[in-house]
């Protein structure tokens, strides 16, 4: 096994597990993080594993929604129940699948064009202010909407907010949130459902993934094969924690802190790039 290359899996596995839920861009900071350790983003360990890491966590922690999801679902199709949260829960899937139809269009129609023209650095540090700015103007919206009282055109209207985060360096978990409290969704609120919004968009993405890449991963040797193991399980243990740290900062109203981390790493990041370019 490389040492050195398990390494740098893991330092992405980290990178993936906080960048994911924190509003600040997973895609953007694994490619920024994959230009300094030299890692190609392009291959199986990034496209697939570690977010699958994340899918999971994700899955453990909001099992409980998951699980109510289907236990209602089976009693509103198989037994006729039509008690109130039974028809909450339905109606929750319901605006999960209409708030996953834009990532899946955006995805389908532009993931090609998006991986050749707008995965370079520029235009993630350039999306990262964009991310800055939306946190900042989020910080002054005010909403008090509850899930059941959120509409299907609520839940489609944020579901646009996280096409647009399939850009890299645009956090999807900062822009849905956004589009949560445009939408009048409290902070929790807007965080549940944008957290939500993350299984099934991730879930189906991992499996088309898995369906182009099949012969990659037949033909991964079985050293790469178990660092990138490794690397899921850390991307998974990371993630989890993050999104519990996530909903402290939330209840205190701090997520707008982060619009500061995003100016300042995109500055930076330019004015580097600039330099590089330039031979300064």
């Amino acid at each position: 096994m490389d040492f050195i290359l398990l390494l740098k899996k893991i330092i992405l596995a980290i990178v993936q597990g906080i960048a994911e839920i924190l509003p600040i861009s997973s895609s953007g900071h694994l490619l920024i993080f994959s230009e300094l350790l030299q890692v190609e983003t392009n291959g199986l360990q990034l496209l697939i594993f570690l977010h699958f890491g994340s899918l999971v966590a994700m899955m453990i922690y909001y099992w409980k929604d998951i699980k109510d999801i289907i236990v209602s679902l089976c009693k509103f199709l198989f037994k006729h129940n039509r008690e109130e949260e039974t028809i909450y829960y339905c109606k929750l899937f319901l605006k999960l699948i209409v708030a996953s139809i834009p990532a899946a269009i955006v995805g389908f129609a532009l993931g090609d064009i998006i991986d050749k023209y707008l995965s370079n650095l520029y235009f993630v540090f350039s999306f990262l202010i964009v991310t800055g700015i939306l946190l900042l103007i989020s910080r002054n919206i005010k909403g008090e909407k509850t899930l059941k009282e959120m509409s299907c055109f609520n839940a489609l209207s944020i579901g646009l907010f996280q096409g647009v985060g399939v850009l890299p360096g645009i956090s999807r978990s900062g822009s849905t949130i956004f589009g949560g409290k445009v939408n009048k969704l409290s902070n929790e609120e807007a965080a549940h459902f944008s957290f939500l919004m993350f299984l099934p968009v991730t879930a189906g993405s991992f499996l088309v993934e898995i369906i182009k890449n099949y012969n990659e991963i037949i033909a991964t040797p079985t050293l790469d094969l178990l660092s990138d193991i490794i690397a899921v399980i850390i991307a998974g243990f990371v993630t989890y924690f993050s999104v519990k740290y996530l909903f402290k900062i939330i209840k205190k109203g701090k997520l707008y802190y982060f619009a500061y981390y995003c100016f300042a790493i995109s500055i930076i990041g330019i004015i580097v790039c600039l330099c590089l370019h330039y031979g300064y």
